[in-house]
């Protein structure tokens, strides 16, 4: 009796063990305790901690001493770079390029006196004028590269300049003396004037100038596709000026005394359009207007040669060498170089914008004096461009291995929380800052573009820089994974009802913080054990 009680209550007790080992196989799975295997975007970064910095700052001086006389613009303006800000009291620089001026006509009057008796050269009578416009040419020439090449602060410079020289010219022009001067007589042997397009080339020294203006202001307002087309068009204005000029100033493109190599020069130049003209000829759309105008041109120069030659027999017959002549053609050199550092000088009275940017600060006011002293240390603008930013950040030793030149970045703003911004890394220091027994490497990360966020310098920012990328992989939470390096696995749910689960081998590859990129193993949609 004993032996079969002992017996039924070991077949009980098997029992509830049987009934309790299925009822926990069968235990329900809940839903916290497992993740989808998904497709997605795995992004592997580095962090950095710093500040965001404005490089594109500027305290904009004047070149000179002397007396504010005008400052254009206050705190907060927003600025085009090229634009006029300051400016400086210019009367003795005016005068100062004026006396270069006059010492170049000096030395040009100097070689008049002693290579032709005394006798005016009858293509030498404007060579200034003549000069400063193919000057005002280049410097017009030079602006369009520089807008080409978004360079509008020396394109500004170089505009001031060519309106400089322009406005020089035209005063030339505009001398009532060059109305009296009488060296052509017609074939009743009336007297003629010598320049007779005066006005003419007045009125349209006058046009160009006005467009220079134009130009200018367009700058100040951003307008620069307008801009580079405007001067692209003066320059060809001026360019079909140029044969209207010169004509008037007897002079063949030369600023020193013409002589036998000049003239030997243009003869070539004279050849080389015949050649052309010939070439013209043989073509089945001829244009005669063109060949006719062609031919004038050449006739031109040819008659510009035969002048250039008597005139250097003169000179020769008159017992002058060429060494001497030579002498002559360098003293007018080395004025034209000291008119041009004058006018370089001039240049600087004004402030202009080298970049766009706001005025932070304007430290001086109209009629301040700045002194030889204090002059090349005074600011006068504070110019600040606040659309080009950089984040100055460090990185840990452990993680600067991994951060190269060019890598992508994320970065927030503790300002604007909520708000991210993308840069670029630009910079990483090959030195480190060793504090307090830690050690981080400096980097620079330059901020695309941003719209709609009036970021300043200081601010605290962290960048995420971008070290590794995958796009459109299986990704499983890392806490789903079991196992060492190199043997990992997962618990793959079956039936989370039923709580069927199997542990699956898998090959990983990119790992970021939360996530994990499977190469095998696992399918998508695939459900799986996370632990916590």
């Amino acid at each position: 009796m004993i032996k079969r009680r002992l017996t039924d209550a070991l077949l009980v007790l098997l029992l509830v063990m049987t009934a309790a080992s299925c009822s926990q196989s069968k235990k329900q799975i809940a839903a916290d305790q497992m993740s989808t295997v998904t497709r997605g975007d795995l992004v592997i970064s580095i962090s950095s901690d710093g500040n965001l910095n404005m490089p594109n700052e500027a305290y904009l001086k004047f070149g000179l001493p002397g007396t504010v006389k005008e400052i254009r613009v206050e705190k907060g303006d927003a600025v085009r770079a090229g634009t006029l800000l300051a400016t400086l009291d210019d009367t003795s620089e005016v005068l100062a390029v004026k006396a270069k001026q006059y010492l170049v006509e000096q030395a040009i009057n100097n070689v008049m006196q002693n290579c032709c008796g005394g006798r005016y050269p009858t293509f030498y009578s404007l060579a200034t004028a003549l000069m400063r416009f193919e000057q005002a040419q280049d410097e017009i020439k030079q602006a369009g590269i520089y807008l080409a090449e978004n360079r509008s602060y020396d394109a500004a410079s170089n505009l001031s300049l060519a309106k400089y020289d322009l406005s020089a010219a035209r005063s030339v022009y505009a001398d009532p003396k060059l109305d009296t001067i009488q060296t052509q007589y017609n074939d009743l042997q009336q007297p003629m004037p010598a320049f007779p397009e005066l006005k003419q080339i007045i009125a349209l020294l006058d046009a160009r100038i006005e467009k220079l203006d134009g130009i200018q202001n367009s700058l100040e307002s951003g307008g620069y596709t307008a801009a580079i087309a405007a001067v692209d068009a003066l320059s060809s204005e001026l360019a079909d000026m140029h044969t209207v000029v010169k004509s008037n100033s007897r002079l063949p493109g030369a600023y020193t005394y013409p002589d036998t190599s000049t003239s030997l020069a243009i003869s070539r130049q004279v050849l080389d359009s015949l050649s052309e003209i010939e070439s013209m000829l043989y073509d089945d759309n001829l244009d005669r207007v063109k060949v006719s105008e062609k031919l004038r041109m050449a006739e031109h120069d040819l008659l510009m040669s035969n002048m250039i030659l008597d005139e250097s027999e003169t000179v020769y017959r008159s017992g002058l060498s060429p060494q001497t002549l030579r002498a002559y053609n360098l003293n007018i050199e080395t004025a034209m170089i000291n008119l041009d550092q004058a006018k370089q000088d001039l240049l600087k009275t004004e402030i202009l914008a080298p970049f766009d940017g706001i005025i932070v600060d304007v430290p001086v006011k109209v009629n301040d004096q700045l002194s030889q002293f204090d002059y090349s240390s005074k600011p006068v603008v504070h110019l600040v461009d606040t659309k080009t930013i950089k984040m100055i950040g460090t990185v840990d030793e452990v993680d600067i291995s991994g951060v190269k030149v060019g890598q992508q970045a994320v970065i927030s703003i503790d300002a604007f929380p909520g708000r991210k911004v993308t840069g670029k890394v630009t910079f990483v220091s090959p030195f480190g800052n060793l504090i307090a027994g830690a050690v981080d490497f400096p980097v620079e990360i330059y901020l695309d573009p941003t719209e709609g966020l009036e970021l300043k310098g200081t601010l605290t920012a962290t960048a995420d820089i971008i070290t590794g990328e995958r796009n459109n992989v299986l990704i499983v939470p890392n806490r789903a994974l079991r196992g060492p390096a190199g043997n990992l696995t997962v618990t793959v749910v079956a039936d989370p009802d039923k709580g069927i689960t199997e542990k699956r081998r898998v090959t990983i590859g990119l790992q970021n913080k939360t996530s994990t990129e499977i190469v095998s193993g696992l399918k998508e949609g695939e459900m799986v054990l996370i632990q916590d």
